[in-house]
């Protein structure tokens, strides 16, 4: 999954995201279900961002379980959720130290983990989380370099 700029990424098509919104419509709210199976397939995937996050997993997975949901629910809705997207880019980048270069990583064991708890997965679900994904990835990245750029004109 390549990395793009908002602008190099448009909102998909209400066929993706019903596509996305149908391999989720199995999953309870407030269930971690999906944010255990991405952790684990992660920190397989890559094992050194492991640290990055507190030995007690159990508070982040319902975290991300939360906001995942969230997205998902709200794709209607772009301009309000591009701006949840990039203070959510802003706040990982500052305290967890995500780096551009791991989005590519979360975007594969998401798309991994939704493969494994969705009773209705298909290729073209697959296809589907991707162009979201990188619609979502376009906007934390930008909330990222906005919360980088901060971080270092006051560092100066």
């Amino acid at each position: 999954m390549a990395l793009r700029s908002i602008s190099e990424v448009p909102l998909p098509d209400p066929a993706t995201i019903e596509q996305v919104r149908l391999s989720c419509a199995d999953i309870p709210e407030g269930s971690t279900r999906l944010s255990r199976a991405f952790y684990d397939n992660l920190f397989t995937m890559v094992p050194e961002m492991r640290e990055m996050f507190s030995a007690d997993l159990k508070p982040q997975q319902q975290r991300m379980a939360d906001a995942l949901l969230s997205v998902v629910q709200h794709l209607d809705t772009p301009e309000e959720l591009a701006g949840y997207l990039r203070r959510l880019g802003s706040q990982h980048h500052r305290e967890l130290g995500v780096r551009p270069e791991h989005y590519p990583h979360v975007g594969r064991a998401l798309v991994r983990a939704v493969s494994e708890v969705s009773p209705t997965w298909s290729s073209s679900m697959s296809s589907a989380w991707v162009l979201v994904y990188q619609w979502v990835t376009a906007h934390m990245l930008a909330g990222a370099e906005l919360a980088a750029s901060s971080s270092s004109h006051g560092a100066r």
